[in-house]
């Protein structure tokens, strides 16, 4: 599908729950390309290392780029283990809707996307980092549309997550125009 200049393509994860969007510049769909790119060593020590100012948001417990490295690993995993789980109707862990929130703040309830960006984060209990975005096409049906590394307090401040806001955009757009979401 053609959207603003843009082909897209739906891979299905799970038929019925879970799907994901491949971009045209990334050289898998958005799920393994998280996988991929978060469990390369190589890759985080840059990313860490270069965004080694924002880690100072994260103040109990400090962070040095080594120890974001496998926070991140371990973090992505877990959320991919049970996006997995969700997703196959794991009915012991819950449902996709239970993991997926909205994106906008409540008070945005009158923005046109309010009900369908949503958003997974790495760990329910500690200040989580890794955010999975998707387009919330009915119960328990997403549509991942990116992901991201959450070191800011709001996601409009790190130019990579405007990216992954304007990928929602453009997925949303997309899923329209499939009739997949109104």
């Amino acid at each position: 599908m053609f959207t603003n200049g843009v082909i897209l393509e739906e891979i299905a994860i799970i038929k019925g729950a879970l799907y994901a969007i491949h971009w045209p510049e990334e050289e898998d769909h958005s799920l393994d390309q998280m996988a991929e790119s978060y469990n390369d060593v190589e890759y985080l020590s840059a990313y860490f290392n270069k965004n080694a100012e924002k880690l100072k948001y994260f103040k109990r417990p400090s962070y040095t780029p080594e120890d974001a490295v496998i926070r991140t690993q371990k973090e992505v995993n877990a959320l991919i283990q049970k996006l997995a789980r969700l997703a196959k109707g794991d009915q012991q862990a819950g449902n996709l809707d239970d993991l997926f929130k909205p994106l906008h703040a409540t008070e945005a309830y009158n923005h046109s996307r309010y009900y369908t960006d949503v958003k997974a984060k790495g760990h329910r209990y500690r200040a989580p980092w890794i955010r999975v975005y998707a387009v919330k096409c009915d119960e328990n049906l997403y549509v991942v549309t990116g992901y991201g590394i959450k070191l800011v307090q709001d996601m409009r401040d790190d130019p990579d997550l405007v990216n992954e806001l304007t990928k929602l955009e453009l997925a949303t757009e997309y899923l329209k125009s499939t009739g997949m979401i109104d």
